[in-house]
């Protein structure tokens, strides 16, 4: 049986999170609290949290795994990329590149998807 999942990864620290489910069963907000609870380990001032957090979640993707995958995904805490299971290429539809420095947030631009 295949379950889905959505994935967020951090652009700062590149850990990775996934929420057990379908993209649309997510409201912004409850993604949006999902990233700025894990943003606050950063330290952050207020803007480059808000731009982080937003770009957390404008680049989450859903995913589809076989439910005996499931529990090997880092669905209780964020973690360290290549320290837990992704399935294959998952992070082909991410932005895989290193993570950017702090100091770029200010210049980065941030689209955002309007996919509730």
């Amino acid at each position: 049986m295949m379950q889905k999942a959505v994935l967020l990864r951090c652009p700062i620290c590149d850990s990775v999170r996934t929420l057990e489910g379908e993209r649309n069963r997510y409201a912004k907000n409850d993604l949006y609290k999902t990233a700025k609870n894990h943003l606050a380990s950063h330290n952050l001032d207020e803007t480059k949290s808000a731009i982080r957090k937003c770009e957390i979640v404008s680049d989450a993707v859903e995913i589809v795994i076989y439910s005996e995958d499931h529990d090997p995904l880092p669905n209780k805490e964020w973690k360290q990329r290549n320290a837990t299971w992704l399935p294959e290429n998952v992070l082909d539809r991410v932005d895989t590149s290193n993570p950017s420095p702090e100091s770029s947030a200010d210049t980065t631009p941030i689209q955002l998807h309007n996919e509730d």
